[in-house]
């Protein structure tokens, strides 16, 4: 696994520049790897020269983040910070400042890197302001992580969005027997037979969805009918894992996976045999997006890396090639690029951006799942 892994890193931190990139000062960019298409960052390049590093997951982009504040230096005693010193090139905020303009997150993260001080505030992004409401819900944060419509920090820019598919064996669900909506995953015949990620709040949304109600809805979760699927739900999975879900489904080991659109039509490009479906009672969304760590510093150059995502002609190419829609394509009225898979088409029309739980809400939830029989 270690030899693997360096050899992904070899393979996948690569940086894109020109001859000036290298300088201390250029734009710099560390995204989730297969979220942008290499061919629209040596485009950009050709106009700014920059340096973009690709992770392999977002929870190493996480810990980079935290990474750069544990290295922040202490404060210098106090007659220091009021003693001018001559022939000082640099203060310590320069010192210490971070060197890469912008990260990758995805929204489970947001509310997080906020609280934690991770990530700064970001300046108004005009195209991101005609989103829907949800979406401004997601975006726009007060100082404590908390989601607010209107009247607080922009706090990230999304560039791509997935939504929640079932993806299954397709010999093994013809016919009558199709998987068609969430309540099939309560099968009896499914038992032990299902993957998802281990991610509490997803599971608490398909039960949400399933059962008629908003993924939002925080005031049903003291509900009966929601208690008893949610534990229904869990004794019905065999696999709970986020990295390894749709490998379980690949090798066989169980007969249905619960994943992200992107993961999931990924796969099926390689694996035929496999089929996916974005479930009657509607899904939920996920998006990656670009903020910027605390001390970094927010150039030009990273205002017009915003602008340059979001533009039609490159907005098509990170859909069509990362099998995730761009939220251009969530603005009212917009038009869908050809050759989108079905699946990705359907995405704008009966889905709900997924907002992070209220405090009280994530008591209840772990109160809910205390309560879990996995047996």
């Amino acid at each position: 696994m270690i030899k693997r892994r360096t050899l992904l890193w070899g393979l996948m931190g690569f940086a894109i520049a020109g001859c000036r990139s290298s300088s201390s000062d250029s734009f710099r960019v560390k995204f989730l790897a297969r979220s942008i298409p290499s061919q629209i960052l040596k485009t950009f390049n050709r106009q700014i020269p920059s340096q973009f590093e690709a992770a392999i997951t977002l929870s190493d982009i996480y810990q980079q983040l935290q990474w750069w504040e544990a290295q922040k230096a202490p404060l210098p005693p106090l007659w220091k910070r009021f003693l001018p010193l001559r022939n000082s090139a640099s203060t310590p905020s320069d010192e210490y400042r971070v060197k890469t303009n912008l990260v990758t997150l995805s929204d489970p993260w947001l509310d997080h890197a906020i609280q934690q001080e991770l990530i700064q505030p970001i300046p108004e992004f005009i195209p991101a302001e005609s989103l829907p409401e949800p979406w401004q819900r997601l975006l726009r944060r007060d100082r404590q992580g908390k989601s607010t419509a209107q009247g607080n920090d922009l706090w990230a820019v999304p560039y791509r969005t997935q939504g929640l598919m079932i993806a299954y064996q397709k010999p093994l669900f013809e016919g009558n027997n199709a998987i068609t909506k969430w309540a099939d995953l309560w099968r009896p015949e499914l038992a032990g037979r299902i993957a998802m990620p281990n991610h509490p709040r997803l599971a608490i949304s398909i039960v949400l969805k399933a059962l008629g109600y908003s993924a939002n809805d925080e005031s049903v979760l003291i509900e009966d009918d929601v208690k008893e699927q949610l534990s229904a739900l869990y004794r019905q999975v065999r696999v709970f894992d986020s990295q390894s879900h749709l490998k379980a489904l690949v090798n066989e080991d169980v007969w249905l996976s619960v994943g992200w659109s992107g993961d999931i039509l990924a796969t099926l490009v390689r694996y035929r045999r496999l089929g996916a479906v974005n479930p009657q009672e509607g899904t939920v969304l996920t998006s990656d997006l670009w903020v910027a760590p605390v001390d970094a510093h927010l150039t030009d150059a990273a205002k017009a890396w915003l602008e340059f995502c979001w533009q039609p002609e490159i907005a098509t190419q990170i859909s069509l090639s990362s099998y995730g829609l761009s939220p251009l394509f969530f603005l009212p009225g917009a038009t869908l690029p050809d050759k989108l898979p079905e699946q990705m088409m359907q995405l704008p029309i009966d889905s709900e951006v997924l907002l992070p739980l209220s405090p009280q809400a994530r008591e209840t939830l772990k109160s809910l799942l205390s309560h879990v029989d996995p047996e």
